[in-house]
């Protein structure tokens, strides 16, 4: 019996009426999965999700309820269901959202492939152009980035993966280290012909922008990276775990241009290439480009010149606050020197 074998957990904060709504689908009479084990992570929601998940306690005694007494992150209550999902005791576990549509239609497909002990199931298909792209790693990686994408064998979260997604909680992918790890190591990811899950945010009543920030709770105050975190700072934060380099550089081909991020590569230049201007920002520059692929790298050094020098500090040329930051034109030139590294460039139309 499928009970026996899938453990569901759904993770949520201040959104009642899409939880109703998701609990209504999952529980339905035509769910293959009313029977399982449902365990609800609320992030101390304060808008009256809570009373209402009690609510549905009372008529159905497989949901189980745990209220975080305190708001710990978007990010750290996915990392808690896929540890909890892990060590549930069941072979499978599947980590579900609280604004997401579903068609248990296809469901036989995700039986057979339990029974055939894949070690992932991957429940969406918005992001692969064809049935052919739904084996390449890189489009199972872009895809399973989306949380309920994935079903997965309990057995494959280890203490290492499970360490790697805590550390990836503040570049918004935590979720990803799973995929990636069954990606080293050559295990099967089965994508499914017809989709079970669809993404909330691709219907008219997705929820509002105001709730869509991986730093809701925390309003008062953050660290810079958390403010400063961009989709694509993250996602290429997280592929440095890839080993394979050609997968990693593919990923950024895939994910780039694709609707819902860059839509095209002349946005992405324009938009990274103002990271490169600001000094505040290069750093984080740096980070997306060198997960490039190679072209893209091209790109970037036709357009800048870049030059840099390790710190050299003569009192007697630069002054101390200079050597700390400065700005100067020299001739076609710009050059920044910040805590002694010298850099040069020179920007062309993009």
């Amino acid at each position: 019996m499928l009970q026996n074998d899938l453990s569901l957990l759904l993770i949520t904060y201040n959104r009642r009426q899409k939880l109703q709504e998701t609990l209504n689908a999952i529980l339905s009479n035509n769910s293959p999965v009313k029977n399982c084990s449902i365990t609800i992570l609320d992030n101390c929601s304060t808008d009256g999700t809570s009373e209402m998940i009690e609510q549905f306690i009372t008529t159905h005694p497989n949901i189980r309820h745990i209220r975080h007494p305190l708001n710990i992150g978007g990010n750290a209550n996915i990392c808690r269901a896929f540890e909890m999902g892990a060590c549930s005791g069941k072979a499978y576990f599947w980590v579900l959202c609280d604004d997401d549509k579903y068609d248990f239609s296809n469901w036989a497909e995700v039986t057979k492939a339990m029974e055939a002990q894949k070690d992932i199931i991957c429940c969406a298909d918005y992001i692969f152009p064809s049935a052919q792209d739904k084996t390449d790693p890189a489009y199972q990686i872009f895809q399973l980035t989306f949380v309920p994408a994935g079903i997965y064998k309990s057995s494959l979260l280890t203490g290492d993966t499970l360490i790697n997604m805590y550390d990836a909680i503040s570049v918004m992918f935590p979720q990803s280290c799973v995929a990636i790890q069954a990606i080293n190591t050559h295990k099967t990811i089965h994508a499914l012909s017809k989709p079970i899950v669809f993404n909330g945010l691709h219907f008219p009543d997705k929820v509002d922008s105001a709730s869509l920030s991986y730093k809701r709770g925390n309003e008062s105050w953050r660290m810079d990276r958390i403010d400063n975190m961009r989709w694509i700072l993250g996602f290429s934060n997280i592929l440095s775990l890839v080993k394979d380099k050609t997968i990693q550089e593919k990923c950024m081909a895939v994910a780039i241009p694709y609707k819902d991020i860059y839509g095209n590569w002349e946005n992405f230049y324009n938009c990274v290439g103002n990271l490169y201007l600001n000094p505040t920002d290069f750093n984080y520059f740096l980070e997306i480009y060198k997960m490039l692929p190679s072209t893209a790298r091209s790109r970037f050094k036709s357009n800048f010149s870049l030059k840099i020098k390790p710190p050299k500090f003569d009192s007697g040329k630069l002054h101390l606050s200079e050597y700390v930051f400065s700005v100067r034109n020299e001739g076609r030139h710009k050059v920044l020197r910040i805590l002694g590294i010298k850099i040069t460039f020179r920007r062309k139309k993009i």
